[in-house]
């Protein structure tokens, strides 16, 4: 199963030590979103569970597009196509 699609799960801090352009694929950054007071926030804690189950997800349906990552909804998450950008879905709860 080929792809050039890399999914990055990494917490923005780690991730920004990367240099996605020299990777010579497409990279996706989804962000998980919780509602809090009214807005939607990223809670790190939340987030980083969230990222950890988005790995799990795409090994198990072994996912090569990244629209089959709208599919996504581990703990109350869902795809948000109005907060999502390409290349940047956004999961919301």
């Amino acid at each position: 199963m080929n792809s050039d699609l890399i999914v990055n799960l990494a917490s923005f801090e780690y991730s920004r030590s990367v240099d996605f352009g020299r990777l010579g694929a497409r990279v996706v950054t989804p962000c998980f979103l919780d509602e809090k007071g009214g807005k939607y926030k990223v809670i790190s804690f939340y987030a980083k569970r969230a990222r950890g189950l988005m790995a799990r997800y795409i090994c198990a349906h072994r996912i090569v597009e990244e629209e089959s990552l709208f599919g996504f909804e581990g703990e109350g998450y869902h795809y948000s196509g109005v907060l999502s950008a390409f290349g940047s879905p956004v999961f919301t709860r």
